[in-house]
């Protein structure tokens, strides 16, 4: 599911420096982190590691997780391009983008509580990175 996400949100970077010119490097420097987020995602997949989180941060992260499906956050966070393909103008775009970080915060704070500790530690620095998008996208709002 995070690896999904993050592709998403690359396209939707993508989307947004070609639809946006003038704010095109800072797009395209967003869209390079998701995919290098993505990338670490799919190396932690392919890890394999047993140490999970205990049973009740697991059962919480779970539950968390279920209610954002529910809410419709998780289809969101999938829509990438799609959800560029909406937007006319900087000001649109830059609330669309903190949504989408938020929504990506949200996510990833629930996925470290089901890892355990070394996983967890990945996660942190890529939520990190989604705090620095967010100032960045405040920098650039009109």
């Amino acid at each position: 599911m995070a690896v999904a996400i993050e592709d998403s949100a690359k396209d939707f970077y993508d989307s947004l420096s070609n639809k946006l010119p003038q704010n095109r490097i800072v797009f395209e420097q967003l869209a390079k982190d998701e995919d290098g987020h993505a990338k670490r995602y799919r190396q932690l997949l392919a890890s394999g590691g047993d140490v999970y989180s205990t049973g009740e941060e697991r059962a919480l992260a779970d539950y968390n997780i279920k209610v954002m499906e529910e809410l419709g956050i998780i289809s969101n966070l999938r829509m990438g391009a799609d959800r560029a393909r909406e937007i006319s103008d900087l000001r649109s775009a830059i609330d669309a983008a903190v949504q989408l970080e938020k929504d990506t915060l949200l996510f990833y704070h629930n996925l470290a509580m089901d890892l355990g500790s070394d996983d967890r530690q990945v996660i942190y620095k890529i939520i990190d990175v989604e705090y620095a998008h967010l100032s960045k996208l405040q920098h650039i709002k009109p």
